[in-house]
């Protein structure tokens, strides 16, 4: 029988070497839910599964978890039945890019960097402070007076600081041209559900608005504060507020009990639903002006 087409795509499972693995195939035996994917998927719909070459419904019919597979039920017995497609949505799917294919209008600016410093030297400083910090001393261009220098011979750099061998002499004019990606501001994009490991150290410090599409959450229950006793926010604007001290292992400091609650917002009152009990409360409002 002839076929429209061509088997030999990057996806075809009977290649001998499929760079990279677009799709691949397991065998079901009516027991065993679970499969291990060659690749890490971070959400169900990444993938087209088929079983006896029907589509599957994802999270319905199946779930992932990294490089693991898990069938609601187990697939029939049979050789090869089992049937994965990576979208590449979110599979971690690595593309090799033709040499030189990049251009530099393609790179953010943030991390382009050509900037230069100036500096008139007074005969005795050997170090000076950069306004950049160089990813190592090779990439920066540096002239005292017009004259090259070499590194290591005649500067090294460390941080933000480049220190000469010898300090060079009065009132001559040092050019430094940053030449490379900047290392101290770069934008990076995460994928949804990332994590964000912060060490041991002061905790960073953003100026300005920051603004974020998702929820903000503690990967703790009733664990870290918003704010502190000595460093408070002004206003916080919401919607509903919900109250709940299910999570700790000590009640409240009046009767030691626990409760769970949401404050609402009506057109003449303020209501408070005991979340526990399902009963509703009006709280008694003074008009004073």
């Amino acid at each position: 029988m002839s076929y429209l087409g061509n088997n030999n795509l990057p996806w075809d499972i009977s290649r001998s070497s499929p760079i990279p693995t677009d799709a691949e195939r397991f065998s079901g035996n009516n027991s065993t839910t679970a499969f291990t994917l060659t690749r890490s998927v971070n959400f169900a719909t990444d993938l087209e599964v088929f079983v006896e070459n029907i589509q599957q419904e994802p999270i319905t019919a199946y779930t992932v978890n990294n490089t693991s597979l898990v069938f609601t039920e187990a697939p029939p017995t049979g050789t090869n039945n089992v049937y994965v497609v990576y979208r590449n949505y979110q599979s971690g799917a690595q593309v090799s890019l033709p040499d030189g294919s990049i251009t530099y209008s393609k790179l953010a600016n943030n991390i382009r960097v050509f900037t230069t410093d100036n500096f008139t030297a007074n005969g005795n400083v050997s170090s000076y402070g950069l306004s950049e910090s160089p990813a190592d001393a090779n990439t920066v261009f540096v002239t005292v007076d017009g004259v090259v220098q070499r590194a290591p011979a005649h500067y090294t750099t460390s941080g933000s600081t480049i220190t000469f061998t010898s300090a060079p002499p009065f009132s001559a004019n040092v050019h430094i041209r940053h030449l490379g990606f900047r290392t101290t501001s770069t934008i990076t994009v995460l994928a949804a559900n990332s994590t964000i490991s912060q060490p041991n150290i002061v905790a960073p410090t953003i100026t300005g608005t920051l603004s974020i599409s998702g929820s903000i959450l503690p990967t703790a229950n009733t664990t870290y504060d918003l704010g502190s006793s000595s460093f408070r926010w002004s206003n916080i604007y919401t919607g509903d507020l919900h109250l709940s001290n299910e999570g700790k292992v000590d009640g409240n400091m009046v009767d030691g009990t626990k409760g769970n609650w949401t404050v609402q917002e009506g057109e003449q009152s303020l209501f408070l639903i005991n979340n526990k009990t399902g009963k509703k409360y009006r709280f008694a409002i003074e008009e004073i002006q």
